[in-house]
């Protein structure tokens, strides 16, 4: 179940390129979200009527180009709003998850097993 959740998501990443993702996962499902960023190519925003429709406990979203994970600023929001998340880093095929319980944890070749 949580390996389908994580090909989900980075199928999605893929699809949205050269823009990032994002969305929220309810349960097992993942529902991809309209990017609401000023500059989608370089940030994402989930708008407020959109996250108050599915009040998730897990977001997600990419990073198209380099090799790196979470910034900062992610971690922030997530520990912040009390979120679970994730992040695919579409060049490395790798999906990295924080929670406040268990801090980073690191999925290698999520499509290329």
């Amino acid at each position: 179940m949580i390996k389908r959740l994580h090909q989900q998501i980075a199928k999605l990443s893929i699809q949205a390129q050269p823009e990032e993702v994002c969305g929220v996962v309810k349960g097992n499902k993942v529902i991809r979200c309209e990017n609401k960023a000023d500059v989608a190519t370089e940030a994402f925003l989930i708008d407020a009527e959109t996250y108050l429709e599915h009040l998730p406990d897990t977001i997600f979203h990419s990073h198209p180009r380099g090799s790196k994970g979470f910034s900062e600023h992610d971690l922030a929001v997530a520990a912040n709003m009390e979120l679970t998340s994730y992040v695919y880093v579409v060049q490395a095929d790798r999906l990295e998850k924080w929670s406040a319980a268990k801090g980073i944890e690191v999925f290698e070749k999520v499509l290329n097993p």
